[in-house]
């Protein structure tokens, strides 16, 4: 049956007088950490919090919208030993999750999980828009998407099979999958259930035991979802959540009973873990930064796009590519690692798209997160806000770029949401090459080699549009930058499409679309800054498995190698 409903135990982020506590069912709302099957309830007596608790802010107010109670390094302790526990069961009883025997019982718990967290979805999406004031309207989208995860995996273990490889007359050469023991994973706060699952369906799928570390600005949903999983059959020790920052991080990562650390996040907290889990000897998957160009080319076979289109045939050839590129730039209020934040434009088309794209973008909502109608939703922290400011600012010194609509902070809320101007929106930008580098390649290629806004990932609602002539220019444009992890191509020359998509350095490339993304589909970076191994597809699940080779000697042994000469 589906869990409780969303409004016995979370509350709408909405204004309350400061030094007020907002309860929920006679206490406050807070979470504690899920180990071995059961989750410690920290909500206290007559309504007051447990003087331990952390809040965590609301993008859209800055104000507390839940709280939780740190893991203590004991709690890290026992939720690693669940895990360790759990997997190794398996030595000695045929029915523990780990056993080679179980492939099908793992495989009924995932269809489970799926068809529960079906039954959830709108509940989880809601509390997501708590915690990270994610759009409603996107929030669920994306949630209705996650049971595919869980099913994907549970169909492939059921086909999956052992492999038999050349040896030699007389031999059964055996590959055979086998798990990898405890695992850690260090989710963020942008996708919470998204990309928790993400880690979590392969790595139990082939079963393992996982402890999971969510962002502590967004941890409230992965507890639920760690109770849902139990509800579905998931045995006590196969997920386990522990909650906190980053000594938490540390300590899980820092265990000597880690058999892999999987980690999504920044470059430099990526360094750091990885350098911590090899100390460890831990195997490591990580998804770091990203900058994804999007390629815009101009109609085929046309070389003079006003001698040969009329305005309005132009902009019906470019209306859907705006709008995909919006969607690249803009979902998430552009806090994904593949958002498309540099716009690598053909300069035939270059004058019409920037204007449209921006005719786009000014009609965009900002609002309310809870409102089904909002399309762009805050920043997750003011202090993120701060920093994207600072390198708009920085960036737009540059006179070789022109903004073109955004580029500050949205304080311009009122009436029922006049609260809202306490919260961390910024307004969704488009900036351009000026008319003056338009014409030369040389400055266009220095322009963006140099510029901190070309060059950084922002995690911002911000776009820059820049122009090229050749494909080569295109592709050099793309490849400038240090990340590599997603690109699309618009274009309807197929031709033109294979050959710019095996150029780029990217490990994600799109055609014509833009964010797709699928159980099935092999995801992660061509650079290191944009992190190691990948998530999806089967390749996930051999990342979260090891060869174990069984050499069968089919005939009886009568060699004697110390006494035979011919042995």
């Amino acid at each position: 049956p589906p869990l409780p409903p969303l409004t016995s135990f979370i509350f709408c982020p909405r204004p309350t007088p400061r030094g007020t506590m907002t309860t929920v069912n006679d206490g406050p709302l807070c979470f504690g950490q899920y180990i071995n099957g059961q989750t410690i309830d920290p909500i206290c007596q007559g309504g007051t919090l447990d003087k331990g608790a952390v809040p965590v802010v609301s993008p859209a107010t800055n104000r507390p919208a839940l709280h939780f109670v740190p893991s203590t390094d004991n709690d890290v302790d026992r939720a690693v030993q669940a895990a360790h526990d759990a997997f190794h069961a398996r030595d000695t009883d045929a029915t523990a999750w780990s056993h080679p025997s179980q492939m099908s019982r793992r495989s009924a718990v995932l269809n489970s999980i799926a068809a529960l967290l079906r039954q959830n979805t709108e509940r989880l999406a809601d509390l997501e828009v708590v915690q990270i004031a994610r759009p409603k309207k996107e929030m669920r989208f994306q949630l209705s998407r996650l049971p595919e995860w869980f099913e994907y995996y549970a169909s492939l273990i059921r086909v999956h099979e052992d492999s038999i490889k050349p040896f030699g007359p007389g031999y059964l050469n055996i590959t055979k999958r086998v798990p990898l023991g405890v695992i850690a994973q260090i989710t963020p706060f942008n996708h919470p259930l998204l990309i928790t699952i993400k880690k979590l369906a392969p790595a139990i799928a082939a079963g393992n035991c996982v402890v999971v570390k969510p962002s502590e600005l967004a941890p409230a949903s992965i507890v639920e979802l760690a109770k849902l999983c139990g509800e579905a059959g998931l045995p006590p020790g196969v997920f386990n959540v522990v909650l906190g920052g980053k000594e938490v991080g540390e300590r899980l990562v820092s265990d000597e009973r880690m058999s892999k650390v999987d980690f999504t996040g920044g470059p430099a907290v990526g360094r750091s873990i990885g350098a911590a889990a090899g100390a460890n000897l831990c195997a490591v998957t990580q998804e770091l930064g990203g900058k994804a160009p999007m390629i815009v080319f101009g109609p085929p076979g046309v070389e003079d796009c006003a001698a040969t289109y009329s305005e309005e045939g132009l902009d019906s050839y470019l209306a859907p590519i705006v709008s995909g590129n919006a969607f690249g730039a803009f979902i998430a209020s552009g806090q994904t690692c593949i958002a498309g934040t540099r716009i690598i434009v053909h300069e035939s088309v270059y004058d019409a798209f920037k204007r449209k794209l921006v005719e786009k973008t000014k009609v965009f909502s900002m609002g309310d997160p809870e409102l089904m109608e909002t399309a762009i939703g805050p920043v997750i922290s003011k202090k993120h806000l701060e920093f994207i400011e600072s390198c708009v600012e920085e960036g737009l010194q540059d006179p070789s770029l022109e903004l073109l609509c955004g580029g500050k902070r949205h304080t311009g809320f009122v009436g029922d949401e006049e609260h809202l101007n306490e919260g961390n929106y910024f307004e969704p930008t488009v900036i351009a090459a000026s008319k003056d580098t338009l014409m030369n390649a040389e400055a266009v290629a220095e322009l963006h080699k140099r510029n901190i806004l070309f060059q950084t990932e922002l995690f911002g609602p911000i776009v820059l549009l820049i122009p090229f002539q050749t494909r080569q220019e295109a592709i050099d444009l793309a490849n400038d930058s240090q990340f590599g992890l997603g690109c699309s191509i618009w274009t309807n020359d197929l031709a033109e499409a294979h050959s710019v998509a095996d150029a780029v350095h990217a490990g994600i490339v799109w055609l014509n679309d833009h964010h797709k993304n699928g159980p099935s589909s092999p995801w992660g970076g061509l650079k290191k800054q944009s992190g190691t191994g990948r998530e999806n597809g089967i390749e996930a699940y051999h990342e979260y498995t090891q060869a174990k080779n069984i050499v069968f000697n089919t005939n009886r042994f009568t060699s004697d190698w110390f006494s035979d000469p011919n042995a």
